[in-house]
C-alpha cells in the first residue's frame, strides 16, 4: 500500500514537472507578431478628473422600525421533548419494530427531539443537526443527560 502511495506520488511529481509548466505569452497563436496596433486618439487615456461627493440632505433618512411579533406557542405548536441516549449504542430504525432497517446508531449522551411515542414504546426522534431522524425503543431515552 505504501509502495503504491509512493509511486502515485512520484507519477504525479514527474507530471506536473514535465506538463505542469507555463509558457506564457510563449504559446502559439499569442505570439504578437511585428509592431504594437496604435490606439485611436479618441480612445487615448485621459487625465482623471477629481470627483467630489455633495450629499442631498443633511440628516440621514430614518426608516420606521419593524417589530418583531411576539412569539406564542400555539396548541398545535409544543415545545420539542429533547430526550437522551441512556444505552451505550442504540440503532435508529425505519420503523417501530427491530423487523424494520437500521438508518443510524447513536451513542450514549446524545441529544433527540422525540416527535411522538408509538402505542408499542417506539419514540419517533429526529436529530436536526445530522439530519438523522426514524425510531428507537423507549426504553433507551432519558429527560435527563
Amino acid at each position: 500500500m505504501l509502495r503504491l502511495l509512493l509511486i502515485l506520488c512520484a507519477s504525479l511529481f514527474v507530471i506536473l514537472l514535465i506538463g505542469g509548466e507555463d509558457y506564457g505569452q510563449r504559446r502559439p497563436g499569442l505570439e504578437m507578431t511585428g509592431s504594437p496596433i496604435p490606439l485611436p486618439a479618441s480612445t487615448a487615456p485621459q487625465a482623471a478628473q477629481p470627483v467630489s461627493y455633495t450629499p442631498e440632505s443633511e440628516f440621514p433618512v430614518v426608516l420606521p422600525l419593524i417589530q418583531p411579533a411576539a412569539e406564542t406557542l400555539s396548541e398545535t405548536e409544543a415545545e420539542p421533548d429533547i430526550r437522551y441516549i441512556t444505552a451505550q449504542s442504540v440503532n435508529v430504525r425505519e420503523g417501530p419494530s427491530t423487523e424494520f432497517p437500521v438508518v443510524a446508531r447513536l451513542r450514549r449522551g446524545e441529544a433527540t427531539r422525540v416527535m411522538w411515542t408509538e402505542e408499542n414504546g417506539w419514540a419517533r426522534i429526529v436529530i436536526e443537526g445530522d439530519g438523522v431522524s426514524g425510531f428507537i425503543s423507549g426504553q433507551f431515552l432519558s429527560p435527563t443527560p
